[in-house]
């Protein structure tokens, strides 16, 4: 486990938002107590990560193979980790 104010905080120093990402989604997951949930955009921003990277490292993770995700026009995506 990591504190999220930790990995945000790291995220920040090192300039990479999208490392936060990646900490959101397994703490999601967690929280939802399934691989699967819903990833809004205001709960990002929050935390320093913008829709534009939220889009592309989701993109990046479905081409990896490591996540799917269900994309909804005008609705928050659904994503649900694929190691789980």
């Amino acid at each position: 486990m990591v504190p999220l104010w930790w990995a945000e905080q790291a995220s920040q120093a090192l300039r990479t938002p999208q490392a936060m990402l990646l900490v959101w989604l397994i703490h999601l997951a967690w929280e939802a107590r399934s691989p699967t949930f819903r990833l809004p955009n205001s709960r990002l921003r929050d935390r320093g990560v913008s829709r534009g990277i939220k889009l592309r490292a989701l993109r990046k993770l479905e081409k990896a193979g490591l996540v799917q995700v269900a994309w909804k026009k005008g609705k928050s995506p659904t994503v649900t980790l694929l190691y789980l």
